[in-house]
């Protein structure tokens, strides 16, 4: 759901308070099997966790004592890796707050060449299109207080 349509639910603020409202960025739910973080416009989960397992007890995160810097910066890492190794990914900037990664998705050339050929070239106009406007698509990888690595999607200005 759009973020303007999101109705009243009960979340876990970033102070660990729970209370029935319209979520905000950051606000963590528990949606009966894993614990989900809203990202201001839609619920997420956890792209990667120090501990998987703590993500699917339906007992508040703020219960838990935080993770140290060392093990955070180590969640963070391995997130990236994994991103960078499995989908493709590229690091554009890391910062205090995170690591800002680019995805481009690959475009098939070889069936649009062969749709081109197939409708005697009327698919190169949409084969230019696709090609010309496939455009970045940024994310922000963030850890938490509790080594979990959420994302959140970076709509271009």
């Amino acid at each position: 759901m759009a973020g303007m349509w999101t109705s009243a639910r009960e979340v876990v603020g970033r102070d660990g308070t729970v209370e029935r409202r319209k979520p905000v960025s950051g606000d963590l739910h528990w949606d009966g099997t894993v614990w989900e973080r809203y990202e201001g416009r839609r619920w997420t989960h956890a792209e990667y966790a120090l501990r998987p397992d703590r993500l699917r007890s339906s007992t508040p995160l703020h219960d838990d004592p935080p993770a140290d810097e060392a093990a955070r910066s180590r969640a963070l890492a391995l997130a990236v890796e994994d991103e960078v190794a499995s989908n493709g990914a590229t690091v554009v900037h890391e910062g205090p707050s995170g690591v800002v990664l680019s995805h481009r998705p690959s475009v098939s050339h070889l069936l649009h060449a062969l749709l081109t050929l197939l409708t005697a070239g009327l698919w190169a106009v949409v084969w230019l299109y696709i090609t010309f406007t496939n455009r970045d698509r940024r994310v922000r990888l963030e850890v938490d207080s509790w080594g979990n690595v959420w994302a959140r999607p970076i709509t271009p200005s």
